[in-house]
């Protein structure tokens, strides 16, 4: 869908089968477009832009668990 209505050209490649080539674990909301965030251990990673609450929400609790030293 993006190729055809946004970009009106190919993508080099498909960011989620370029991921799992390489090792890694994908996985993606139900809905297209809509908001899905993972945090696994140190990395939080949203599956769009409308992720970026989301993201900054779970960013603030995790900066929250991190011990204070001065």
């Amino acid at each position: 869908m993006i190729e055809d209505k946004i970009l009106h050209a190919k993508l080099y490649f498909n960011m989620p089968e370029a991921l799992r080539a390489a090792g890694g674990d994908v996985s993606a909301g139900a809905v297209d477009f809509e908001p899905y965030v993972v945090e696994d251990r140190e990395v939080i990673t949203g599956q769009n832009p409308r992720s970026d609450k989301s993201i900054a929400a779970k960013l603030i609790e995790a900066l929250r668990r991190v011990p204070v030293t001065a």
